[in-house]
């Protein structure tokens, strides 16, 4: 049976989307998907670090970002050595991240798509919908 990697950016994914890659996963009968999952936390300009809020700010957000993580893991049965958590801008980390994995899918959440697409490597002629239902990604 072939193996299809896939890259879920968890940053602003909501329940419904989660449950419709649930079901695609579940119901998917002729490949195996493995899921990895990543949440990348926006990296803070260090001048910004000798103001003590902002670290208890950085602290509190990397923790939500945890909390985010693990959920969303959970709910798709994602082993903890394929949760990603990663500082730094979106479109960089991601696509570093999908190389490094050998991925072949990546899905993010329509709000994240257009950071991906700012990136160079994606071509201006390209288009991508928000997840609907991704049962014909899997038939690749």
């Amino acid at each position: 049976m072939e193996t299809k990697s896939v890259l879920l950016v968890t940053n602003a994914t909501t329940e419904k989307e989660i449950e419709l890659i649930r079901t695609a996963i579940e119901t998917q009968q002729d490949i195996k998907i493995h899921l990895n999952l990543v949440h990348v936390i926006p990296s803070l300009p260090t001048c910004y670090f000798n103001i003590p809020s902002t670290v208890l700010l950085a602290e509190r957000y990397y923790d939500e970002a945890e909390k985010c993580l693990t959920a969303v893991g959970n709910e798709l049965a994602v082993e903890k050595k394929s949760q990603w958590l990663i500082t730094g801008r979106i479109k960089t980390e991601v696509l570093r991240l999908a190389h490094k994995l050998g991925s072949h899918f990546i899905l993010a959440s329509s709000t994240t798509i257009p950071e991906l697409h700012k990136s160079i490597i994606f071509k201006k002629e390209q288009t991508t919908t928000a997840i609907q239902n991704i049962n014909h990604l899997v038939r690749l």
